[in-house]
C-alpha cells in the first residue's frame, strides 16, 4: 500500500493499521497522520488556485480593457494619465486579492504564522473605532464602544485588529443612515468575547450558513463593492487563534457577531473598571 501511495500520488489512501500496539503499528499511525496533513495542504492549495483564477478574471479583464481603449484612442496626456491610474488601481486590487487568499489558505491549513504577544485588546478596539469614525459620520451612523480600560489577551495584535476592522467595516456598510453600531468586549471565564452589533439590514436565513465561504456574496451584499473574502479571512484568523465566531441576524433588525478568543492558559488576565465611551455620530 505504501508503494502504491508513493507511485500513484493518491493522498486519500491509507495504510491499514495492524492494531497490535507495537512500534510498527505506531509508525503506521504516524504515516497516516502525515498523509492526512499533506492531503489537507494539497486540497488547500487547489482551492486557493481555483479562487485566484475565479477572482482575478474581473480585474484582469478591466485592466486589459483600459489598456486597449488607451491604445486605440487619440487621447490627450490627461486621459492617458487617468488610464494609467485605473491600471494601477486594478493592479492593487489584484495584489489585495492574492494576499487575502494566501492569508486564508495559511490559516485554514494551520501554517499561518501568528506573532502572539500580550495585547490590550481594548486599545485595539478603540483605535479601529476611531479610524472608522469619519466613515460612520458620513453615513449618519452612531458608533459606541463599551470596553474595559484594559483587556489583555495573548494574541497577534495585527491580526486581531484586522478582524475587528473587517467586522466594523461590514457593520457600517450594511447599516442605513440613523442606525447604530455597538462594539463591546469582556472577559468571560477563560475567554475574551468581542461583540459587534448593528441595526442594519440583517442577513437572510438562506445566506447565513454561507457567509464565511470564500467569494460568497449574499443578496444584500451584491449592491456593495467588495471581494467577498472579508468574513472568510475573519473566520480563518479567529480559528488560527483557537477561537470561535457566532452570528445572529434578523432581516430588518440587524446583526450581532460575537468573537470568542481563548486566554491560552496564560496567567490570569485582569480587567480594570468599565469605562463607556460616549457615542460618536
Amino acid at each position: 500500500t505504501v508503494q502504491n501511495i508513493i507511485k500513484t500520488g493518491k493522498m486519500d489512501s491509507r495504510v491499514p493499521p495492524s492494531l497490535t500496539g507495537d512500534e510498527l503499528d505506531e509508525l503506521t499511525q504516524l504515516f497516516n497522520g502525515m498523509l492526512e496533513k499533506i492531503e489537507t495542504l494539497i486540497t488547500g492549495m487547489k482551492e486557493a488556485l481555483d479562487n485566484v483564477a475565479h477572482d482575478l478574471r474581473t480585474p484582469l479583464t478591466r485592466l486589459r480593457g483600459v489598456v486597449e481603449m488607451a491604445l486605440q484612442s487619440d487621447a490627450d496626456e490627461h486621459a492617458l494619465r487617468e488610464a494609467l491610474m485605473d491600471c494601477a488601481e486594478e493592479s492593487e486590487r489584484m495584489i489585495t486579492i492574492l494576499n487575502t487568499l494566501m492569508d486564508i489558505s495559511e490559516a485554514e491549513t494551520g501554517v499561518m504564522k501568528l506573532n502572539r504577544t500580550q495585547t490590550n485588546i481594548s486599545v485595539s478596539i478603540k483605535e479601529v473605532a476611531e479610524l472608522y469614525e469619519y466613515v460612520a459620520e458620513d453615513k449618519g451612523i452612531t458608533i459606541s464602544v463599551d470596553v474595559p480600560e484594559r483587556l489583555a489577551g495573548y494574541v497577534d495584535p495585527n491580526r486581531i485588529t484586522q478582524v475587528i476592522a473587517n467586522l466594523l467595516d461590514n457593520a457600517i456598510k450594511y447599516t442605513e443612515k440613523g442606525g447604530k453600531v455597538e462594539i463591546s468586549a469582556r472577559q468571560v471565564e477563560d475567554k475574551i468575547v468581542i461583540s459587534i452589533k448593528d441595526t442594519g439590514c440583517g442577513i437572510a436565513p438562506h445566506d447565513l450558513p454561507r457567509i464565511f465561504e470564500r467569494l460568497y456574496r449574499g443578496d444584500k451584499s451584491r449592491s456593495h463593492r467588495g471581494l467577498g473574502l472579508g468574513l472568510s479571512l475573519v473566520k480563518a484568523v479567529i480559528h488560527a487563534h483557537g477561537g470561535d465566531i457566532d452570528v445572529k441576524s434578523k432581516i430588518g433588525q440587524g446583526t450581532d457577531i460575537r468573537v470568542s478568543l481563548p486566554l491560552n492558559g496564560n496567567p490570569a488576565m485582569q480587567t480594570w473598571p468599565q469605562t463607556k465611551h460616549r457615542p460618536k455620530s
